[in-house]
């Protein structure tokens, strides 16, 4: 038998022996220190994290040079990522907004009245008069022109409508009411206080009416995040009327459409944090398109840094447009909105008008745009019913609704046509329902 001679270890092989003898006696000595509870530090031990971790191409010392380098570099400041409060705060500023829907007149003048009179209850009844219409009023703040003044302690007229007229504004779904109108002081500061009064009770908010003890500050909302402010003003006071205001004392109770008010009052917004100012105005005279004066009027708002501009009074629709506003810009004036609800039936105009629907956005320098400007066609449908008339507000460019006889629909058609002709060629475009 031949002697078997010993093999003697490569160099390599003894390097592999001494570096695997490290290992383990370190990974002895971290299982000692885990079992213990105590804590290991991995520098101590020579096997930092960063010295065992390689990358594709096996470069882990200049890896390890390179992260340390950059651990010590100084930092830029403001380059940190932004906290979900910062985030927040951003987004709210540069990119909040709120839509907006705007109704024209409700009117309850003798025939609304005589025929919403129950002699059953003795009560008028406007239950369901805006039921058919609500589906197209959901914005996040919804206004209408309001031409009565609201109370129970007067009799009835075309000025002086119950209590029980709110519900037609709460049936539609508006939030806010804007109710100067040439008669609204008709039965003096009482009148005013009693109209204040119902809507309040109702949650509703007066637009364009003050109480005697108000002192007449632009109130600042914020909506979905952006700060708004909504003024109204009234360009149709008689000037007897205007005349016993000043005796009383009075005059403040009713804004007035003069420039340097609404100039006085958009700073003083602007100056409260305002992002957005609404200006509406009660102007014109019935059935006459847009005079002199009110064009003049409207220039000077926009001039002033109104970013909307929204009229009734007319009782008829009237177009849009932009006008030349503060600082360049530009500025969407309304004329009219025509009417939402009325009994005078003399002509398509009278009974016809439209919602307008918009989207106010903080642009995160203080101000706000106008943006999508839309419209719906309004039409007022009456019809008769066991002996009795009944009113309607519908959406006259949709379809007819149940009961609607063949006449009615050629009525509603027409008035449709009508805002859409008025309409036509303005900034305004037919909102599709």
């Amino acid at each position: 038998m031949k002697d078997t001679k010993h093999r003697k270890l490569s160099a390599g092989t003894v390097f592999m022996l001494i570096m695997l003898a490290i290992v383990l006696s370190g990974s002895a000595m971290v299982i000692l220190r885990l079992s213990s509870g105590a804590s290991v530090n991995l520098d101590k031990l020579k096997m930092n994290a960063l010295n065992i971790r390689t990358d594709s191409s096996g470069n882990t010392e200049e890896a390890s040079q390179k992260q340390s380098s950059e651990d010590q570099s100084p930092k830029v400041q403001g380059s940190a990522v932004p906290s979900a409060e910062e985030k927040r705060q951003t987004t709210k500023t540069e990119g909040s907004s709120f839509t907006l829907t705007l109704g024209g007149s409700i009117a309850l003048t003798g025939e609304v009245r005589k025929n919403c009179w129950n002699t059953d209850s003795k009560v008028a009844d406007y239950a369901d008069i805006m039921l058919l219409l609500r589906p197209h009023i959901h914005s996040d703040v919804n206004i209408v022109f309001c031409e009565n003044i609201i109370s129970n302690q007067y009799k009835s007229s075309d000025t002086v409508a119950p209590e029980s007229a709110v519900t037609l504004l709460q049936e539609a779904g508006f939030s806010m009411a804007a109710c100067g109108f040439g008669q609204i002081y008709s039965n003096g500061k009482n009148g005013i206080e009693e109209t204040l009064s119902a809507l309040s009770r109702q949650g509703i908010q007066a637009l364009g009416i003050l109480s005697e003890n108000e002192t007449g500050k632009p109130e600042i909302k914020t909506v979905n995040g952006v700060r708004a402010a909504f003024l109204q003003y009234t360009a149709t006071i008689p000037s007897k009327t205007r005349k016993s205001m000043e005796k009383d004392e009075t005059s403040g109770m009713v804004p007035e459409a003069e420039i340097d008010l609404i100039t006085e009052q958009i700073d003083e917004a602007r100056a409260n944090g305002a992002e957005a100012v609404i200006v509406l105005i009660n102007w014109g005279k019935t059935g006459k398109e847009p005079d002199k004066t009110q064009r003049e009027l409207a220039e000077k708002i926009a001039q002033s840094g109104a970013d909307l501009i929204v009229g009734n009074g007319s009782h008829i629709p009237q177009k849009a447009e932009y006008l030349s506003g503060r600082d360049g810009g530009s500025v969407l004036c309304v004329w009219s909105l025509g009417t939402l609800l009325s009994g005078d039936r003399s002509n398509i105009k009278r009974i016809s008008g439209y919602l307008m629907h918009v989207t106010i956005k903080s642009n995160g320098s203080g101000g706000a745009d106008v943006l999508n400007p839309e419209y719906t066609p309004v039409y007022t449908w009456k019809y008769k019913q066991d002996s009795r008339f009944y009113y309607r507000c519908i959406h006259s460019g949709g379809e007819a609704p149940d009961g609607m006889d063949s006449e009615q629909k050629k009525m509603m058609e027409k008035s449709a046509a009508t805002v859409d002709t008025v309409l036509q060629d303005t900034p305004l475009t037919l909102r599709e329902n």
